[in-house]
C-alpha cells in the first residue's frame, strides 16, 4: 500500500478546523457561483485544480481561515477575467460527513436517535458548518426499524429518515 501525504492546509471556520476537502468541492462551489451569475464556467475543473495546487504547494499557512481563502479566490477570478463569477462566489464549508449508521448503533431507538441527530446538526451549524453528507442511511434504517434485511418496515424507516434530513437541512 502506498500512502501520500496530504500537504493541504487546514480550513478554519469559527471554532472548527476542516482537513477533508477536495477538488470536487471546490469545483462545485465555482459552478454554483457561475450559475448564480447567470453564466457558465467551462474550465471549472482546471480552476479548482489550480486552487488545490496552490494550497498543496505554495500556501505558507498551516491553517487558512475560510473567508480569507474565498477572498483570495475572488481576487484570482478577477485577475483571470471572471469578475462576474467572483462577485457571486459564496463562502461555504466543505461537506461534513455524518455517519448515521454509527449514530444508530449508539442510539437505536428512533425517538432518541432523531433527538441526537437534531442536536448534532444544530451544534455543527452553530460552529459554522452548513453542508453535510450523510453516510450509512440504509444500515441506519435497518437498525431503527429493528430489521436484518430490507422489508416494508425498513423502507418506511428509510423514508422517515429521508424526510427528517430534508427538513433539518
Amino acid at each position: 500500500m502506498i500512502a501520500f501525504k496530504n500537504n493541504r492546509p487546514l480550513l478554519q471556520t469559527g471554532h472548527c478546523v476542516i482537513s477533508d476537502y477536495d477538488v470536487e468541492w471546490m469545483e462545485r462551489v465555482l459552478l454554483e457561483a457561475a450559475t448564480a451569475a447567470g453564466t457558465t464556467l467551462p474550465c471549472s475543473r482546471e480552476v479548482a485544480q489550480a486552487v488545490m495546487l496552490y494550497l498543496e504547494n505554495d500556501c505558507p499557512l498551516h491553517a487558512v481561515p475560510l473567508d480569507y481563502l474565498f477572498e483570495r479566490i475572488r481576487k484570482m477570478l478577477h485577475r483571470v477575467g471572471l469578475p462576474l463569477i467572483a462577485e457571486h462566489l459564496r463562502c461555504q464549508t466543505p461537506p461534513v460527513d455524518i455517519p448515521l449508521d454509527s449514530m444508530a448503533d449508539e442510539t437505536p431507538l428512533p425517538l432518541f436517535f432523531y433527538n441526537e441527530l437534531e442536536t448534532r446538526l444544530r451544534d455543527l451549524h452553530r460552529m459554522g458548518l452548513t453542508s453535510y453528507h450523510f453516510s450509512g442511511k440504509k444500515r441506519c434504517s435497518l437498525l431503527l426499524g429493528s430489521r436484518r434485511r430490507a422489508c416494508p418496515t425498513q423502507r418506511r424507516a428509510l423514508a422517515e429518515l429521508d424526510a427528517f434530513l430534508s427538513r433539518a437541512c
